[in-house]
């Protein structure tokens, strides 16, 4: 008896759908039975004017319409859900498989909005340096910049980066110095030599070697702060005394120069520092650093 009954209430999915459709198509035919009576009665008054038969008919359609959309939506119910969970996890299934790609766009569509940079421009994104020869929708290119002492000579090597790091990685666009720079080294000393003569020292020593591109710095800091409206520091060369971490003496210098000179400028520098203090019988610098 109880298999009689298990079998009588059990419908299967085709046999579901097709009571569904048995019902839509009952639904969709007592409906249009029921307009053609309701606009046949509109058109048999003869008290009611032909705008106001036509308004009522366009009514009574719009309602009708309604009315098949409302009852559909109730007898498929059950199928749409099922649909629509379907529907989800395909949609989940595909967001997880192209998340990169979903994320290179959006960098894409944040560089065309925001113009941080283009094609020619010195940049840094992240860890990387270099300057931009192509960008994409997916990636941009850069022809890889050194860092430290080689940070204006190209290493020969193309870096692609993916435009979904423009999302996470802080963008730095270096083109404003690109031909000028705030250059930056420091000189470690050991033991420490009289203060006041090597202060004199490196002070003499840095204004000689500066002072072919002091106008030439003028001008061009002026220039870049008028077409950035940015206020930058002062071109002149700055001679700051430290201690490092292990308490040595370090001379750290700074100036404004053209990029191609800087590191010409940074090796003259301290090989006449180290000449120098040699000839004062003041022990040589240990180490020498970039920034």
């Amino acid at each position: 008896m109880f298999d009689d009954l298990r079998l009588l209430f059990s419908f299967d999915l085709v046999r579901l759908a097709q009571l569904d459709l048995l019902s839509s198509l009952l639904l969709l035919l007592l409906l249009w039975i029921a307009r053609r009576m309701v606009v046949r009665s509109i058109r048999a008054r003869s008290d009611l004017a032909p705008h106001d038969q036509r308004r009522l008919i366009t009514s009574s359609r719009n309602v009708f319409l309604i009315l098949v959309l409302v009852g559909l939506v109730f007898i498929w119910a059950p199928q749409l859900r099922t649909f629509a969970l379907s529907l989800t996890a395909v949609a989940v299934a595909i967001v997880v498989a192209t998340k990169e790609l979903i994320l290179c766009l959006s960098g894409a569509v944040l560089l065309a909005t925001t113009r941080a940079f283009a094609v020619g421009d010195w940049i840094e994104v992240g860890e990387n340096r270099g300057e931009v020869t192509d960008h994409t929708v997916l990636a941009t290119t850069l022809q890889e910049f050194g860092t430290g002492p080689h940070a204006y000579t190209p290493t020969g090597s193309t870096i692609t980066v993916p435009n979904s790091l423009l999302l996470t990685a802080t963008v730095r666009n270096l083109t404003a110095l690109r031909d000028y720079t705030y250059h930056r080294f420091a000189v470690t000393i050991d033991p420490v030599p009289p203060l006041e003569r090597t202060q004199n020292l490196v002070s003499e020593i840095v204004q000689r070697h500066y002072a072919p591109f002091r106008e030439e710095a003028i001008r061009a800091n002026a220039a870049i702060e008028r077409r950035t409206h940015t206020d930058l520091p002062d071109p002149a060369p700055v001679v700051r005394f430290r201690t490092s971490d292990l308490g040595k003496l370090r001379a750290e210098i700074t100036f404004f120069c053209p990029s191609r000179e800087a590191e010409r400028l940074e090796s003259e520098i301290t090989l006449e520092l180290l000449a120098g203090l040699q000839a004062d019988t003041v022990p040589a610098p240990s180490s020498t650093e970039a920034d």
